[in-house]
């Protein structure tokens, strides 16, 4: 125990026996059994002590009667109350219920609840918020006890006035206590919660001891007394608190003062903490029977028995802090620090050093969580706490690093308890850390500083987290590491790994260090054997994804971990320049071919395989070396079947080669044929050959390998449709050329070098069979002008009879087709002629009232800008551009609209450039209606038409204008224009004109918006009317039958 509290006598031996008291600021009010009322002014005097005690207040108070009134009540004083805002006194006497003006001498009163007769208790209510202003509003609620019902008023206008029915209770309340809408009573043998609604609920019994005790707390909660025990409950009946509050005896008055309660006991007063739960002080003072708190004064308690009182003042805060901390009853120490009345950068300093205290306290009595959390809360620097473990923290950290005591040893399942609890903690700390922005305003010192001193944390985190995750949870290391924003600390990271053998993770931090080539050597040491066998990386596959994951930023240090990987695995070698992975695709490919053809040459050709046909890529480069690549594997394979002919596997393997050469020459568009020809032999690979000179052009020297050398007419046939099939013009001559050398063999171009037959020239005849059988096959292909040029006079005529047909049946077809084509292209041209005249005799209307369609302002004294919307292809367009029809505004005009047209081709614009006309509203109908008297146009003639709105209408005239139908003939709204038609036999109908620069509705309908969603019949809620333009508009187009729609 330690003194909380100093006990001063106030009034001795009072001749008046006490019955009451209540307390506030420096008064006291005290109520006599005698019905009189005391009023005392207490003040502290000044100190008087030398004896040097701490623990004293050395002062004594200064005591002196203010008033006094012996008439106050003719009964004793049964219960007081003060409101000290509203200046108002509440007493209980001969069970009534009285106010009482406190600022008058003697104490008149103000009104008396007549309906309070036969109270027995009371409790008041009050509520002062704060506004924000700073004014100060004090709301008073009363509850009065009369037998078993419950009375509640509300103070107002200096009288207290009913706040609903009396709530009736089974029994009668002893004591009573009210917290925001619960009251809670205290009757002889329980307890019990009533809300203002009515609902009511049992709580628990008072235990031996039949007499309740309620006190309404702090916070919203209610002590009830129990035998010696206090429970804490809140306004809903359940527990505030695990335990209960014990005293040696059972209290019958108890009062709050954080942290502290104070209980009245038969005996004495102790004075005991909640949290936790410690007896602090016990003061012996006889026969106390009545205490009261001191309304808006903190730590002054009076307390008093039938002639005596005592003034109770809690000891400085400062005096009993050392004390507190001594016996480590920190959470008692940091309620009362935060009532300290020190400025408010110390009171926060000091509150975070007992707090600090109270987590190493914590953490000594290995109650790791709360601990861990309360330093986070603390925002206490991470290195202090990673301290209080082994062998986490570099021994140059820890030694700078001091505690309160000695930090406790942890091991076994202490420590893994305490791990798990420090990864929690670090990882909350990292993410605050990690969320942290330096002020953009700072100073730039102070920036470079901050961004240092953070980096430095996360160091020391990343690093921490890293060894406990090799403690705990090593699964979890791979995760840490990976990540790109990790600051594990390189050297210590690296040792600890290769304390625990994690070789894998050690990968993982080389990489994300950058430290590549440091990575792959520890790779290549344990692929190669040189390391333990049981190693995760005891594999060559773990190199091969490394570098297929490098970039090509690192092309050089690929090369240099490649050649061991090729030279044991040249498959699984090659996937590091073939993998279907970004960073592969865009490794420089010229310089991955020549590693591959200067170093593992068998590899460059199934490369350029990939880079061409998977890959797509066009480089001729890439396209002239794979066919060389494959020319020389031919050439291999020929020679090795020259010494052994029988190995079909070589054979094979030699056909395939030359299928894939001839396929690739044959859909290549990017190969050099020039630089692949000369690469090649002149004595094979003569069809091959024979396709490159095609895709020169140079059909002639082709066909003639075909013909002379191969002597394969059908191979030349099949040429010759692959050439005439594509789309250039210079291959249709290629059946002439076939059917040339047929007939004229001895005139073929030789090709200097090549291996042609060893028969003379002149020994060869025409193949007149062959020639004529190409010339019934492709009659369509073969020019006959050129082909009756070169036959010989002695092939019969009617041999050439089918030739001949045929090709002048296709020259017929040709020339229909033509005068066909001829046709359609005049009759187009008459039908835009037509509609060039009919667009240009429309006329578009331009007024101030007119909004563009492009900019979405109206047309003024500003210079128009051509450029409508979309329009296809047309006449002269309305306003800004190529708009067809009679498109106004630069709409897609079409032919013939109202405002806006049907949808219009494209025409030249109007005002503006040659822009593209936009779309217009659909062709409207034309009013028959007869010109008005006066009004607009000056009383020309006018024409009403519908627009597409149904319920609107345009009025042609000298000026457009938009129009509604009048409902009241001969009135006007707002002064606007009307026109009046009216035919003979029929009802005259008048026209109001609606101005769109009254009118948002009326501006938006010339802007042409789609829909308005308000036709004739329809309901209409409109807001927001001031001048009345719009509504009466709407007004008209709704018309006057008003349908559901």
């Amino acid at each position: 125990m330690y003194d909380a509290y100093e006990a001063l006598p106030i009034l001795e031996k009072l001749p008046l026996q006490i019955e009451s008291i209540a307390a506030y600021d420096d008064h006291l009010l005290v109520g006599t059994q005698q019905g009189h009322l005391l009023m005392y002014s207490v003040l502290q005097g000044a100190s008087n002590s030398n004896n040097g005690d701490q623990h004293s207040l050395g002062s004594r108070c200064e005591v002196h009667l203010l008033r006094s009134n012996k008439y106050f009540a003719k009964k004793p004083i049964q219960q007081l109350a003060v409101v000290p805002e509203h200046q108002i006194l509440i007493s209980l006497s001969d069970y009534l219920v009285s106010v009482h003006d406190l600022a008058l001498f003697n104490f008149p009163v103000i009104t008396s609840l007549k309906k309070s007769r036969g109270a027995t208790c009371f409790s008041l209510d009050v509520k002062r918020q704060t506004s924000l202003t700073g004014e100060i509003a004090v709301a008073v609620r009363l509850c009065v006890v009369v037998k078993r019902k419950l009375q509640l008023f509300y103070w107002k206008n200096r009288e207290f006035r009913e706040l609903g029915p009396d709530i009736v209770v089974p029994d009668f309340p002893r004591t009573i206590g009210w917290c925001r809408e619960t009251l809670c009573l205290g009757f002889k043998g329980e307890y019990s919660l009533v809300k203002l609604d009515g609902d009511q609920r049992d709580l628990l019994p008072t235990g031996k001891q039949t007499e309740p005790m309620v006190c309404a707390l702090q916070g919203d909660k209610f002590a009830l007394g129990r035998d010696e025990q206090t429970i804490l409950i809140d306004i809903d009946g359940n527990p505030c608190t695990k335990y209960t509050l014990t005293w040696s005896e059972r209290p019958t008055l108890l009062v709050e003062d954080s942290p502290y309660f104070l209980g009245v006991l038969p005996s004495c007063v102790e004075i005991r903490a909640a949290e936790p739960r410690l007896l602090v002080q016990r003061l012996e003072l006889p026969r106390a029977r009545f205490m009261t708190p001191v309304i808006s004064k903190h730590g002054q308690i009076y307390v008093a028995s039938p002639s005596h009182v005592w003034c109770l003042h809690l000891v400085p805060v400062h005096l009993q802090l050392p004390r507190l901390l001594d016996d480590k009853h920190f959470q008692l120490a940091i309620q009362l620090a935060n009532l300290s009345c020190e400025p408010e950068d110390i009171r926060t300093q000091q509150v975070q050093h007992i707090q600090s205290l109270f987590a190493f306290n914590l953490f000594q009595k290995h109650h790791f969580d709360e601990s861990l959390q309360l330093f986070f809360k603390l925002a206490t620097d991470p290195s202090y706490v990673i301290g209080l473990f082994p062998d986490l923290l570099p021994v140059e950290f820890r030694k700078k690093v001091e505690y309160p005591e000695a930090v406790p040893i942890l091991q076994g399942k202490d420590l893994d308890l305490a791990v798990l609890a420090l990864i929690k903690y670090l990882t909350e700390v990292r993410n605050d850390l990690m969320s942290q922005n330096v002020k953009t305003g700072a100073n730039i010192m102070d920036v470079g500083s901050s961004l240092k001193l953070r980096r430095q944390l996360l160091e020391i985190v990343d690093t921490t987290l890293l060894k406990c995750y090799l403690l705990t949870n090593d699964a979890l290391v791979a995760s840490l590491l990976r990540l790109r924003d990790n600051h594990c600390h390189l050297a210590e990271s690296e040792r600890a790994l290769k304390r625990h053998h994690k070789h894998a993770e050690l990968i993982i931090l080389y990489q994300t260090r950058g430290l590549h080539r440091k990575a792959l050597e520890l790779l290549k040491k344990h692929a190669t054997g040189s390391e333990d066998f049981g190693s995760p990386l005891a594999h060559h596959e773990r190199t091969v994804t490394y570098l297929q994951h490098l970039g090509s930023e690192h092309i050089d240090l690929i090369f240099d971990f490649a050649s061991w990987v090729i030279h044991s695995h040249p498959d699984d070698g090659l996937k590091i320049f073939v993998e279907d992975l970004p960073e592969v695709e865009e490794l420089p490919r010229a310089k991955v071919y020549d590693f591959l053809y200067k170093t593992h040459r068998p590899l460059a050709l199934p490369y350029l395989e990939h880079v061409v046909y998977e890959w797509q890529d066009s480089n001729a480069l890439f396209h002239n070396a794979l066919a060389v690549l494959y020319k020389d594997k031919i050439l291999r394979l020929g020679k090795q079947l020259l010494e052994d002919s029988n190995d079909p596997t070589l054979r094979n393997e030699h056909k395939d080669s030359k299928a894939k050469l001839r396929s690739f020459l044959e859909i290549s568009r990017h190969c050099s044929p020039e630089a692949i020809l000369v690469q090649f032999p002149y004595d094979c690979l003569f069809e091959e050959r024979a396709i490159l000179l095609g895709k020169l052009g140079r059909h002639e020297e082709a066909l003639s390998i075909y013909t002379n050398i191969l002597k394969d007419m059908p191979a030349a046939v099949d040429y010759c449709n692959i050439c005439y099939q594509s789309d250039s013009p210079a291959n249709k001559e290629v059946y002439f050329y076939l059917l040339k050398l047929l007939l004229r063999p001895n005139d073929a171009v030789k090709i200097p070098g090549l291996a042609y037959p060893s028969e003379e020239p002149q020994q060869q005849q025409p193949d007149i069979k062959q020639a004529l059988d190409t010339l019934d096959r492709f009659p369509s292909r073969i020019d006959p002008i050129k082909t009756l040029q070169i036959l010989p006079a002695t092939i019969p005529l009617h041999e050439l009879k089918r030739f001949l047909q045929r090709s002048l049946e296709s020259f017929a077809s040709q020339r229909r087709e033509l005068q066909l084509l001829r046709g359609l292209l005049y009759a187009e041209h008459l039908q835009i002629h037509e509609q060039r005249i009919e667009y240009q005799n429309q006329k578009v209307v331009i007024t101030e009232s007119n909004i563009c369609n492009v900019c979405k302002k109206r047309f003024g004294n500003q210079s128009p800008r051509g450029g409508g919307d979309r329009g296809g292809r047309g006449g002269r367009g309305g306003f800004g551009g190529r708009g067809g029809g009679r498109g106004g505004f630069g709409d897609r005009g079409g032919s013939r609209g109202g405002f806006g047209g049907d949808r219009g081709g494209r025409g030249r614009g109007g005002f503006g450039d040659r822009g593209r006309g936009g779309r217009g509203a659909p062709r409207g109908g034309r009013g028959r209606g007869g010109g008005g008297r006066g009004g607009m146009g000056g009383g020309k003639k006018v024409f009403v038409e519908p627009h597409r709105h149904p319920g609107v209408f345009i009025a042609r005239g000298k000026e457009d204008a938009l129009v509604t139908k009048n409902m009241a003939i001969g009135d006007s709204v707002y002064g606007e224009k009307r026109i009046a038609v009216e035919e003979e036999g029929t009802e005259k109908i008048e026209y109001r004109v609606w101005n769109p620069f009254r009118s948002k509705l009326a501006a938006a309908i010339l802007g042409g918006v789609d829909q308005i969603h308000m036709p004739p019949g329809s309901k209409v809620l409109y807001l927001g009317a001031a001048s009345g333009t719009t509504v009466s508009h709407v007004s008209d187009v709704v018309g006057p039958v008003m349908t559901d729609s």
